[in-house]
């Protein structure tokens, strides 16, 4: 299950080398080949909801979650998801999250969008980063003057289909980068 500060680390694209589980296919997933009974639609939600917030989600993070495994399951099937790269045979999570197909990787791009704020997510995960030094204030406008939502959302879409080289993830790291440098204090 992935953390929060994974999530915000998938969701930011800060390091796109330090994501290896949207990188590669991991041996296990490769060797996913049997087909198992489906979960309850009431499991693969659960599911999708730890997957998404890890399983210590509370307040707003468990709220983005909820809305986000609702939004993805409204527009794929857990059919869909598994086929995708998100879910195994059982239907549960992979251990780590594949590289994903178009159709998922836009649909899962979508949900994250319609459930929460990119630069606010950015703004916490660069807060962590920098350990409370970053003036969250000038990150976060700096970053809303420098991506628009196409961006952003071309950027969410490659990185889940390990597509780096993509001119928007450059431009998103780059962005970020640039904002996290002008918004730590020196001295």
């Amino acid at each position: 299950m992935h953390t929060r500060p994974e999530r915000l680390a998938v969701l930011t694209l800060i390091v796109a080398a330090s994501l290896p589980g949207l990188a590669a296919c991991t041996a296990e997933a490769e060797a996913d080949t049997v087909t198992a009974p489906a979960s309850s639609p009431a499991q693969v939600r659960t599911a999708l909801v730890d997957l998404y917030a890890g399983e210590r989600a509370s307040g707003d993070d468990a709220d983005a979650a909820e809305c986000f495994a609702d939004d993805l399951l409204g527009r794929v099937s857990p059919e869909e998801l598994r086929d995708g790269g998100v879910l195994d045979a059982s239907y549960r999570p992979r251990g780590t999250l594949a590289t994903l197909d178009r159709p998922v990787a836009e649909a899962w791009t979508e949900a994250q969008m319609s459930c929460t704020d990119f630069v606010a997510e950015s703004t916490e995960a660069q807060e962590a980063l920098t350990k409370g030094r970053l003036d969250a204030d000038a990150y976060a406008a700096c970053l809303d003057g420098r991506l628009d939502a196409e961006t952003i959302r071309d950027a969410s879409v490659s990185t889940l289909m390990a597509r780096f080289d993509d001119p928007a993830v450059g431009e998103m790291s780059v962005a970020q980068s640039e904002c996290s440098v002008l918004s730590v204090p020196r001295g």
